[in-house]
């Protein structure tokens, strides 16, 4: 009798620990993740808030100067109907100030080319040599054009596709996440020999 009294006390002790410790891992279980999701959401949060922030960064100053954009310049700039009809096409690819300069070069020309008006000109090809480092690019241009006596006569054309070569030096900065032409300079590019004459 006092055996099973023994065993029947011993199998409630049983029980009382087993619902203690589920009702422990239960709790536990509940209370910890419920603190662990607390912690990691706002860490998660920031974390992606900073790659978004660092990726705009990257698209606003850390792309490097491309041939695309020298591309759009140089067709925007040596494409015109008739004497800086294309400025409106170029000008948001300059600065204010190199914007100024070209239209001070270009009104004191008169639109007058040595033999007469340039009209109808038009890119051909160009080859660009990138300095990422100074953000500067120098350009070997081909375009062609026509030339009128009377840029109001169409009848007065003196030459067609007249072909002409320029290189020049682009210099770029960037604003706002646009890079625009700071400076434009014409390069004259000149082959110096030197040396001995030798006797045959």
């Amino acid at each position: 009798m006092e055996e099973k009294n023994k065993s029947s006390k011993l199998k409630f002790i049983g029980m009382i620990i087993l619902i203690i410790i589920a009702l422990g891992s239960i709790g536990w279980h509940f209370f910890g993740n419920h603190n662990t999701k607390k912690t990691n959401h706002p860490q998660m949060t920031q974390h992606s808030t900073s790659t978004s922030r660092s990726s705009e960064q990257k698209i606003m100053t850390s792309e490097k100067l491309s041939e695309k954009v020298v591309n759009t310049f140089l067709n925007a700039y040596y494409t015109a109907k008739s004497n800086n009809s294309n400025a409106k096409d170029y000008e948001p690819l300059m600065t204010e100030d190199a914007y100024g300069v070209i239209q001070a070069s270009i009104k004191s020309e008169g639109g007058m080319g040595q033999n007469g008006y340039i009209m109808n000109q038009k890119l051909d090809e160009s080859s660009l040599y990138i300095n990422t480092t100074t953000q500067t690019v120098l350009c070997n241009i081909d375009y062609h054009y026509d030339i009128y006596k009377d840029k109001d006569d169409p009848k007065s054309k003196v030459v067609s596709d007249f072909k002409s070569h320029a290189t020049i030096e682009l210099k770029y900065t960037q604003k706002s996440g646009k890079w625009l032409v700071q400076a434009m300079t014409p390069i004259t590019i000149t082959n110096n020999v030197t040396g001995e004459k030798i006797n045959e």
